[in-house]
């Protein structure tokens, strides 16, 4: 360990050195974060486990893959490529989430609709359940209170 430490300091001037020859960082020689690869990581899935993300997926696997993006970052890919390349390579699950085309687009119109049909329905129960009056065509009805008043001035009459 010491012996790696020393190494390490050894080889560290040297790197600054080289930097500091070539003043304008390009994207092939840029530094990249681990955030950098987060950011990455965070919009794709692993393709092993069930819906766990790949910046928080423990696998082996998925720690292979967050190199490949940080290599293809320090290369100077962009963040489309990358996701694509991992599409090509997993498939369109890797994403996530279905791709916007053909018959995926279901799976992102169908809970939409059906938010929107539950909200009419239940909207329907309730105006039922409270007893707002429902618009008729039909010509109003004689007035049950007065056939009630009717039937009651003659039974009383009855018993005059």
């Amino acid at each position: 360990m010491l012996v790696g430490v020393l190494l390490g300091v050894s080889l560290k001037p040297h790197a600054v050195v080289a930097q500091a020859s070539n003043p304008t960082p390009t994207a092939a020689n840029t530094a990249v974060t681990s955030n950098d690869v987060k950011d990455v990581a965070d919009e794709l899935w692993c393709p092993l486990c069930s819906g766990v993300r790949l910046d928080a997926c423990e696998l082996k696997a998925c720690e292979q893959m967050r190199d490949v993006i940080a290599e293809k970052l320090a290369a100077g890919e962009p963040k489309d490529a990358i996701k694509s390349y991992f599409v090509a390579q997993y498939g369109p699950q890797v994403m996530g989430e279905p791709p916007m085309e053909g018959f995926n687009w279901l799976a992102w119109i169908l809970p939409v609709v059906a938010l929107i049909g539950g909200g009419v329905f239940v909207w329907q129960r309730m105006r039922r359940m409270v007893g707002a009056p429902v618009e008729d065509s039909a010509p109003p009805t004689a007035n049950p209170t007065d056939e009630y008043q009717a039937r009651l001035q003659e039974e009383l009459k009855r018993y005059d």
